[in-house]
């Protein structure tokens, strides 16, 4: 019976399954109270908790402050002053002043989606950063990941063209830190994301560069050209990253912030190129395909 109760207590990879939803308050009641019982018994995953829930609050304050995404005091006065005065008149709207508050009421509405999309992106990073960091603890350090790993070139006919050369994007131009070796380079799962992983060494650190597929649709207009690097830490680890339109580099280590973000920056121009490269290419197959379908 107590060996039957054991195998049912929650373990701490099943906390980081449900870590994220339970922030979310996303949890069914149970699950909720299993991992209530967990972290009252397990400091590395209320350590873990704490940060992630700190990541939440630094993201959420840094969109919450950003001038960019501020809904202007006039727009918003302006249309709450033509909602109270047709609320108080009894005349009938012309056809211009319907027109106008029309607009008005628009223009608040189109900048109330973008605060919620802004605030959804937040969301998402924070998830991805967390995902991030859990591959490269259960896979580079540990090598203990629920499904095999595979081969990237394998993984870049199946899943993502990115993947395909890879390592020659990381390695090919003599730009890291001396120091640096190669150790390992496939692609792996975790929590259902797919990687393509390298993974390097350097000042006996592990070092992972992890490349994954993000949403098209969070970079409206973009022109396919790299984000600046930014950096962040979770738990002991430092992340550098940087973007294109379609996919997230991420330098992950525990190593100090400046060799950390030297190596992000050292394969940042040949992995971008490499990762924008596959993305024009499979946009015209994709167009082909399209245009085949339609003869």
């Amino acid at each position: 019976m107590l060996e039957d109760m054991e195998r049912n207590q929650m373990q701490c990879r099943d906390f980081r399954e449900f870590a994220d939803s339970y922030l979310s308050d996303e949890l069914l009641v149970e699950t909720n109270h299993e991992v209530i019982k967990h972290l009252e018994t397990c400091t590395d995953c209320r350590r873990e908790l704490a940060a992630r829930r700190d990541l939440r609050r630094k993201l959420r304050s840094g969109f919450e402050s950003a001038p960019d995404l501020q809904l202007r005091k006039e727009v918003a006065g302006t249309a709450t002053a033509q909602l109270r005065d047709v609320a108080l008149s009894r005349a009938p709207l012309s056809a211009a002043r319907y027109m106008a508050i029309a607009a008005s009421l628009l223009i608040v509405a189109a900048l109330g989606f973008i605060v919620v999309q802004q605030r959804w992106r937040v969301q998402r990073s924070a998830v991805l950063t967390a995902s991030v960091v859990g591959d490269h603890r259960d896979c580079a350090l540990n090598h203990r990941l629920d499904e095999r790993p595979i081969d990237l070139h394998e993984a870049g006919s199946k899943y993502d063209r990115a993947y395909i050369n890879l390592v020659n994007a990381v390695m090919s131009e003599d730009r890291l830190p001396a120091g640096v070796e190669l150790v390992d380079a496939h692609s792996c799962v975790f929590k259902r994301r797919r990687f393509g992983h390298v993974i390097l060494k350097y000042h006996g650190q592990v070092v992972s560069v992890l490349v994954t597929d993000i949403e098209a649709q969070d970079h409206p207009g973009s022109t396919g050209v790299t984000e600046a690097i930014a950096d962040a830490q979770l738990d002991d680890f430092r992340l550098a990253y940087f973007e294109t339109r379609r996919h997230a580099v991420f330098v992950v280590s525990g190593l100090s912030d400046a060799e950390n973000l030297s190596i992000a920056q050292a394969i940042e121009p040949s992995v971008s190129r490499h990762i924008m490269d596959a993305e024009r290419i499979a946009d015209v197959r994709l167009k082909t395909y399209s245009q085949t379908d339609k003869l």
